[in-house]
């Protein structure tokens, strides 16, 4: 009978610190969106990554929306930190969105087919802060072509890097080689961007967008600036500025950042057209 006892005693014991275990991660879990709810992101993450850390003490159906709602944060927080130019927070943080797609794969992985509308709007939170992430920092080249800021060029490789795991993860895209064809161009590597560009014009024309995405302009110029500057081809140049001018008049005319692109493309055709005499 003793043995007994003490066999319920310690079962019994087993059985209180498990519930307390299973209390603790529920715990952060419930103060992860709490967090979440109120926007206090780092606070969240933090409340996430606890959970998390013993998810296997979690119940069962938080563990996917723990996953998700972590990787949810993360695009939410970068985006507010792009918004803001924090580029420090950036440079801090150089994995950040691919651990959060790293965790939209384990939402998928412990998904019990409850959480599959909440997984899909979480990706499309994911592609768009990565998408505003390369168009930010192509932007910031595209106003000035001459710097040789080391900490916009270790944005530059951060930036590739994403967009190849992203492109691993979600297939050919002519956003995402409109991107890597600029930032490598940025890096120097004129064949690696020239090959980005053509196989961004090809996707593009075999799927167009609903409406005319306005970045796609900037592969016709910087294909016509490096058969110009680069390779002097300017036969081929002078096809990519028709094709932006062109790009230009019949999508964005009146459009004041689209004018002023249009007066360098202008000066250029004018400065092939000589070269070509």
């Amino acid at each position: 009978m003793r043995i007994l006892t003490k066999l319920h005693y310690f079962i019994l014991l087993f059985g209180l610190l498990y519930s307390k275990s299973l209390l603790a991660q529920d715990q952060y879990y419930e103060n992860g969106m709490a967090a979440y709810e109120k926007k206090d992101y780092e606070t969240a993450l933090l409340s996430f990554t606890q959970a998390l850390d013993n998810k296997y003490l979690m119940k069962g159906k938080d563990v996917p929306r723990a996953y998700n709602y972590r990787a949810k944060t993360v695009a939410e927080y970068f985006s507010v930190m792009l918004s803001n130019n924090n580029s420090e927070f950036i440079s801090n943080n150089p994995n950040i969105l691919v651990n959060a797609f790293e965790d939209l794969d384990q939402a998928i992985r412990f998904d019990d087919g409850k959480c599959q509308d909440l997984i899909a709007d979480t990706k499309g939170d994911l592609l768009n802060v990565t998408f505003q992430f390369g168009k930010t920092i192509a932007d910031s080249l595209r106003i000035d072509r001459g710097s040789n800021d080391p900490k916009t060029d270790s944005l530059v490789i951060l930036v590739i890097d994403e967009l190849l795991i992203l492109k691993e993860l979600i297939g050919e895209s002519y956003e995402i080689n409109d991107l890597l064809g600029l930032l490598q161009y940025k890096q120097g590597n004129i064949e690696v961007a020239t090959n980005y560009f053509k196989e961004s014009e090809k996707l593009y024309q075999q799927n167009p967008p609903a409406s005319a995405d306005y970045n796609h302009v900037y592969n016709y110029y910087y294909s016509g600036l490096i058969n110009y500057a680069k390779l002097h081809d300017f036969d081929q140049a002078l096809v990519d500025v028709k094709k932006a001018r062109k790009f230009i008049s019949d999508n964005f005319d009146g459009n004041e950042e689209a004018s002023t692109l249009d007066a360098k493309l202008e000066a250029l055709e004018f400065q092939i057209k000589l070269l070509k005499e």
